[in-house]
C-alpha cells in the first residue's frame, strides 16, 4: 500500500502519530518530500517520546527515511537528531535519498531568522530554519543538491559556498537591509557537509526501483493543508512547499505508481503555531509539549474549527483534484470528549462521520491518546 500523510489545518495536527500507526508493521519506507528541518513530529510510546525533524516519524517501528527530489535537508542538523533518536530509542536509522534534493544551507537560516526579526509585529511566520530561503536560493541558480556535495571534493564543496557567499548571500543582506553578516569558515562547514552526507545518507538513482522494494510506502508530508504554497488568499502567512498530495502523486506518477490512500490528519479542534489570521478561543486551553513557545513562531494558539463541511471538504477537495480516496485521521479526541470543536457548537462523531460521508471521505481513524496502538479505523 501507499499512502500519503498530510496534515489538514496550519500544522501540528499528529502526522508524527499517523505515520507511526501506518508503519506499526511489514517492511516501511517513509517519504519526506517538503519542507525540511522545520518540521516537528511527535512519536510517543509508554516509556519514550521523541520529535522528529528530518528522520521519518516510523523509525521507531524500524522504518527507512527516504528524502525525495522535493526535500530540503539540513545535513547540519541532522547528526544531532540521529545522535538524540539513537540514545531515546537504541536503534540507528537508515536514510536514502534522492541526488537532486537541495540541502538547506546556515546562509539560509540566517536570513530566514533576521528577515523575520526586521518584520517585528507583521512576522509572517517563519520557523526560522531556512527553508523559504533555500528554496529561493535554488531557484536562482545557486543551489547545492546531495548529488553535488557527494560527487566533489571538501575544497570543491568550500569554493562553491564561497561563491554562493559572494554572489548571492553578501548581495541579499544588502537588499534586505541586514546590517549584520555571517561569520562562516567554509572549508570546515564543507568538511561538515561531506562527512555527515557520507556517513549517514545512501543516494539513490533509480527511484522506482527502490520504492518498489518496500512493502508499504508512506509520504510523510510538513505543515498543513492552509499553509500550502498556492493559497495565494491566504498569503504571506504560509510556505513556499506543497503541503498537500501534489508531490507524492508527481512523485509517483514518475515511478510509474499510483497513491492508494491519502490521510488528512486534524486534531479535533484547531490550532496555530505562528503568525496569521486565527480566531482564537480564550476559552481553550491545552497542553503541547512540542510546541513550545520560540522566538520565531511565539506561543500555540488555539480555537475552533469552521463548520464540519469546510473542515472535511478542505480533504475531499484535495484528494479528489488528483483522483486519489480520502480518509480524515482525527487526533486529540481524549482532550474533547469525543467531540469535535466547531464554530458552531461542539459536534459529535455521529456529526463528523455524516459530513465525511457527505463530502466521499471513505474512512475514519480516530485516535484518543497519544499511542499509535490505541488508534481505531472507521470505514464509512
Amino acid at each position: 500500500m501507499i499512502y500519503a500523510v498530510s496534515g489538514n489545518n496550519y500544522g501540528d495536527e499528529g502526522k508524527g502519530l499517523a505515520v507511526d500507526y501506518l508503519t506499526l508493521n511489514g517492511h516501511n519506507l517513509v517519504v519526506r518530500h517538503n519542507g525540511g528541518s522545520q518540521a516537528a513530529h511527535t512519536v510517543d510510546r509508554e516509556d519514550k517520546r521523541f520529535v522528529f525533524h528530518e528522520i521519518s516519524s516510523g523509525s521507531f517501528n524500524d522504518s527507512d527515511t527516504y528524502w525525495s527530489g522535493t526535500f530540503l535537508p539540513d545535513l547540519y542538523k541532522l547528526e544531532e537528531e540521529i545522535e538524540g533518536f539513537a540514545k531515546v530509542s537504541g536503534k540507528q536509522v537508515k536514510i536514502f535519498a534522492s541526488t537532486d534534493a537541495n540541502t538547506t544551507l546556515l546562509y539560509d537560516v540566517y536570513l530566514n531568522q533576521k528577515k523575520e526579526e526586521l518584520r517585528g509585529s507583521d512576522k509572517h511566520g517563519s520557523c526560522g530554519m531556512g527553508i523559504w530561503e533555500a528554496t529561493r536560493r535554488s531557484g536562482k541558480g545557486f543551489g547545492l543538491t546531495l548529488g553535488d556535495i557527494s560527487s566533489m571534493t571538501v575544497s570543491g564543496i568550500a569554493s562553491k559556498l564561497e561563491e554562493i557567499e559572494k554572489e548571492y548571500f553578501i548581495p541579499r543582506l544588502a537588499t534586505e537591509g541586514i546590517e549584520d553578516t555571517l561569520e562562516l569558515d567554509t572549508l570546515r562547514y564543507a568538511e561538515l557537509l561531506k562527512n555527515v552526507l557520507t556517513k549517514y545518507v545512501a543516494l539513490i538513482k533509480d527511484e522506482a526501483v527502490f520504492i518498489r522494494s518496500y512493502d508499504n510506502v508512506v509520504f510523510e508530508g510538513g505543515q498543513g493543508l492552509l499553509l500550502d504554497t498556492e493559497r495565494k488568499d491566504l498569503w504571506p502567512h504560509t510556505t513556499c512547499s506543497r503541503t498537500n498530495i501534489a508531490n507524492p502523486v508527481n512523485i509517483l506518477n514518475a515511478c510509474g505508481l499510483k497513491l492508494d490512500e491519502a490521510i488528512y490528519v486534524t486534531r479535533s479542534y484547531l490550532t496555530r503555531h505562528g503568525a496569521g489570521p486565527f480566531a482564537e478561543d480564550p476559552d481553550l486551553h491545552f497542553i503541547d509539549e512540542t510546541n513550545i513557545p520560540n522566538p520565531w513562531q511565539d506561543n500555540m494558539r488555539f480555537g475552533r474549527h469552521g463548520k464540519l463541511s469546510s473542515l472535511v471538504g478542505r480533504a475531499s477537495d484535495d484528494s479528489s483534484a488528483y483522483g486519489v480516496k480520502a480518509s480524515l485521521f482525527v487526533t486529540h479526541l481524549n482532550e474533547t470528549g469525543d467531540k469535535i470543536l466547531t464554530e458552531d457548537g461542539d459536534e459529535s462523531l455521529s456529526d463528523l462521520s455524516q459530513a465525511a460521508l457527505d463530502a466521499g471521505i471513505g474512512r475514519l481513524y480516530l485516535s484518543r491518546s497519544r499511542f499509535s496502538k490505541d488508534v481505531s479505523v472507521t470505514d464509512l
